[in-house]
């Protein structure tokens, strides 16, 4: 006895069509089953927190410098997130250089800025992983200080996670 015969059935019996269909609505109804009464109990839950954020940028133009200002609401994917610029503290840039002796002496730079800002926001807080405005929040981590009026890439100096 063949296990296919010549018209295609199994055992002489049922059709290997058939089977391959069965086989497929029973794979539907479970992946339906498990989307559906599936509670995800192993997934990690995200939270939004108060969160306080300071960071610093170097080597800026004065004038972009100046587009940021207290009080000002923080953009991120085209849209105003919830979170505004705490306090803006902005000062000359300090370079490095020689004297004519060889020493290292520390000196200003008008031409370039420091921006140094904190910012209150509502951050996504995933197990280990914080998100605002869709940017990852680790310190020393690059970060769009952006509001409707300019942007600057900083790095995170500090987190506050409020309690």
């Amino acid at each position: 006895m063949r296990i296919v015969d010549k018209n295609g059935k199994l055992f002489g019996k049922i059709n290997i069509m058939d089977i391959i269909i069965i086989l497929l609505v029973i794979l539907i109804g479970v992946t339906l089953y498990n989307k559906i009464y599936n509670k995800g109990d192993s997934a990690v839950s995200s939270t939004k927190q108060d969160i306080y954020i300071v960071a610093e940028a170097y080597g800026q133009a004065p004038d972009v410098v100046d587009s940021i200002k207290q009080g000002d609401k923080i953009v991120a994917q085209n849209i105003y997130q919830s979170g505004d610029i705490d306090y803006v503290d902005i000062s000359d840039d300090n370079y490095v250089t020689t004297t004519n002796e060889g020493k290292l002496i520390v000196q200003k730079r008008t031409d370039k800025k420091t921006i140094e800002v904190g910012i209150n926001c509502k951050a996504n807080i995933n197990g280990p992983y914080i998100d605002c405005g869709g940017q990852e929040i680790k310190v020393g981590k690059s970060y769009w200080i952006k509001t409707s009026k300019g942007q600057i890439r900083g790095f995170i100096k500090e987190i506050k996670l409020e309690q």
